[in-house]
């Protein structure tokens, strides 16, 4: 999904708006004009220079995880101990 609101290059973006733009900056979703300002106030903002920073790192760690896939013999396992907690009430 495409985010881009058109602003003018020399407007700086606020530390909430770099906050609300952070996933579809992290996904290259943005313009070249909203990429540039938020890479300049990435520049000068420490705390959100760390905020985008650790949102990258937990989005590049949770690519690591292996799909959720519930195996056949798993659910069939897990609904046969549920049939059988049922019948024993």
């Amino acid at each position: 999904m495409a985010h881009d609101r058109s602003q003018s290059d020399h407007e700086e973006m606020t530390c909430r708006e770099v906050a609300e733009w952070t996933s579809a900056y992290l996904d290259a979703h943005v313009g070249e004009d909203r990429k540039q300002q938020i890479a300049l106030h990435l520049a000068a903002c420490a705390g959100c220079g760390a905020y985008v920073g650790q949102i990258a790192s937990v989005r590049d760690l949770v690519r690591l995880l292996p799909p959720a896939v519930d195996s056949p013999s798993e659910s069939e396992q897990v609904r046969q101990a549920v049939a059988a907690k049922l019948r024993r009430q």
